[in-house]
């Protein structure tokens, strides 16, 4: 039997197609650390009920090698800065100046219909990172800035006008963070639903002297505690400690089914791709604040094989 829509069901359904490609998003969003890479802002609709009579993408610091593809009816400007240091333009190629906006102009985009404005370009060589596109749509009537970019720990979903998200293909790597002979590597955690989560990381000592990380704070969290596991009878139980030490010229990992900074009471869900900072303490080295990327549940971050939680 054939279904019918009445015209007050198709307009719905309209409406709520339209909410759902409302942003101008990059498609494809994910591209290639260090590598060529060909997307296009999507635009679903114009502003209000006005047409689109303009598109203007401004681009992070540092992109050298970007190119506009050429739209019928449409005009293309191609604003450039000049570089304190040449960087690498591919190709064996050196560049002093980046490319710092494109503009489409002179054409016109009804607000009932979609288009898409093209971009090659040549992502930096940062796997896991997030490349953000700030975008003004420019309309016969006004004009959305497409620009919000998410604070740490917060997603772009919480956005009202989110800048088009072009995402870094590979692993994200932390920097390393230095306080006194502590170095603390690669930390991350697992986005969850849940009131509680856990924190995970490498602690190296490059000291003559042992120390101990003897307390966590972070502001996502009503309570931070130190945690291990410890095996009663057949069953796994987590367990808070006063403490965990570092050895004089050691290592101490810290990972699922072992010793992990427990977070308790979490003021909001831990969602993949948001961070959090995290206060650590210790013993001798004193007190420094990181960020925690937050990863897919049940991914490991690191070099390190992890077990589960």
């Amino acid at each position: 039997m054939k279904s019918i829509l009445t015209p007050v069901a198709f307009a719905a359904l309209l409406l709520a197609s339209q909410a759902a490609s409302a942003h101008v998003v990059a498609d494809p969003a994910e591209g290639p650390a260090g590598g060529y890479f060909r997307t296009a802002l999507r635009v679903g609709h114009g502003c209000g009920a006005s047409p689109t009579t303009a598109l203007k993408v401004l681009l992070p610091d540092g992109l050298v090698s970007v190119r506009p593809q050429a739209k019928p009816g449409w005009q293309i400007e191609i604003e450039t800065v000049k570089l304190a240091q040449p960087i690498d333009a591919g190709h064996g190629r050196k560049s002093d100046t980046a490319v710092a906006s494109i503009r489409w102009h002179g054409g016109s985009l009804p607000n009932e219909h979609f288009d898409e404005f093209g971009l090659s370009l040549k992502l930096p060589d940062q796997a896991g990172a997030n490349l953000w596109l700030r975008v003004i749509q420019s309309c016969a009537n006004g004009e959305t800035r497409w620009e919000q970019i998410p604070a740490t720990g917060q997603s772009a979903h919480d956005l009202q006008r989110p800048a088009a998200l072009i995402r870094i293909a590979g692993e994200a790597k932390p920097a390393a963070v230095k306080i006194g002979n502590m170095t603390i590597e690669q930390p991350f955690a697992r986005a969850t639903p849940a009131k509680m989560g856990g924190a995970f990381m490498t602690l190296v000592n490059a000291g003559g002297a042992g120390d101990k990380l003897i307390k966590a704070a972070s502001p996502v969290a009503e309570n931070v505690e130190l945690h291990t596991h410890v095996k009663e009878g057949d069953v796994m139980r987590m367990r808070p400690v006063d403490g965990i030490d570092i050895a004089a010229g050691g290592r101490t990992a810290l990972e699922p089914g072992s010793y992990h900074v427990m977070l308790i009471g979490l003021k909001q869900p831990l969602k993949e791709g948001a961070t959090f900072p995290l206060t650590l303490t210790f013993e001798k080295a004193g007190t420094v604040t990181i960020q925690v990327p937050v990863v897919k549940p049940g991914a490991n971050a690191g070099a390190a094989e992890h077990k589960h939680h």
